[in-house]
């Protein structure tokens, strides 16, 4: 079992929320000879790590793509030439896409990965998946799909769900049992919320002044203790329904004025409170430790 402190590269904890950044994926430009040398170094010294290797032709594809497993459970990928985009310029030595994904959580300070984040002072951020880790049982929260046209619920047995809303890329939102997920050695529970965040090209050398206002999923706590004049409310329709969602009943299956009835009546003391702030900075940290803090990086 893992403990709990092995489960992150940087945190930041605010109000009963631990923030951290799950996956990221960068964007660069480098020439053939030097992904020559990237090839040869990963052969000669990481042989052994690298899962697969391919060459693809199809459009959407990178032409060189690298699978590499640096320890048991903690793989990354990256890719060269991506087959749809032009050389950067026309200069002697064409410059072409060089793309890396990886998990600052499983990945920290790998060897390898650092090598390869050290071969341009031009990385962007392409995309990033913000986790929020709660302290709470998934089977004690309300979720709503906020406002996508979608949400999809996976069960293995009691808390043993996952939630997926909206569709693959920008807003997506995953949430699940995260002390299930990762065999966590720790009391309690833990479920982790999951944002997708795809950035505008974003360069890893002005994260300084990223800052972004996040569309956070409605979650809420299923803790609404009823009082008498609940029960003494004519209105009692919206306070069955309220049992009926507190027991499991998607509240994205009532209508729209019963959800936002519903959602008024918890948006007060039980509404979670993800914070924009605590968000931003975690990115900039993590983008602090990979090359502020490698000497091996020169910003261009």
């Amino acid at each position: 079992m893992k403990d709990l402190k092995e489960i992150y590269n940087k945190r930041i904890d605010f109000n009963n929320i631990t923030y951290s950044i799950d996956m990221l994926r960068l964007k660069t430009y480098i020439d053939y000879n030097k992904y020559n040398n990237i090839d040869f170094y990963v052969r000669t010294y990481f042989g052994n790590k690298v899962k697969r290797f391919w060459i693809s032709d199809r459009p959407q594809c990178f032409k060189y793509n690298w699978n590499v497993e640096v320890e048991e459970g903690q793989s990354f990928w990256f890719g060269f030439f991506h087959n749809s985009e032009q050389k950067m310029s026309e200069r002697l030595e064409p410059q072409y896409n060089f793309t890396i994904e990886f998990n600052p959580n499983k990945l920290k300070k790998n060897n390898l990965l650092m090598y390869l984040l050290s071969q341009s002072g031009m990385w962007k951020i392409i995309k990033y998946d913000l986790a929020m880790d709660l302290k709470v049982n998934i089977l004690d929260l309300i979720i709503d799909k906020s406002g996508k046209r979608k949400m999809k619920c996976f069960s293995n047995g009691y808390d043993d769900k996952t939630y997926i809303i909206g569709a693959s890329g920008e807003g997506m939102v995953k949430i699940y049992n995260k002390k299930k997920e990762s065999d966590l050695k720790i009391t309690g529970s833990m479920t982790r919320i999951e944002v997708t965040r795809e950035v505008n090209e974003f360069y890893v050398g002005d994260s300084i002044l990223f800052n972004y206002d996040f569309k956070f999923p409605d979650v809420y706590l299923n803790q609404y203790i009823y009082s008498l004049s609940d029960t003494m409310s004519r209105n009692r329709t919206i306070y069955a329904l309220l049992f009926a969602v507190q027991n499991g009943y998607p509240i994205s299956d009532l209508s729209r004025e019963y959800r936002k009835k519903l959602k008024d009546m918890l948006e007060g003391g039980y509404k979670i409170k993800f914070d924009t702030k605590s968000a931003n900075q975690v990115l900039k940290q993590t983008m602090y430790y990979y090359f502020l803090d490698n000497p091996l990086v020169i910003f261009k």
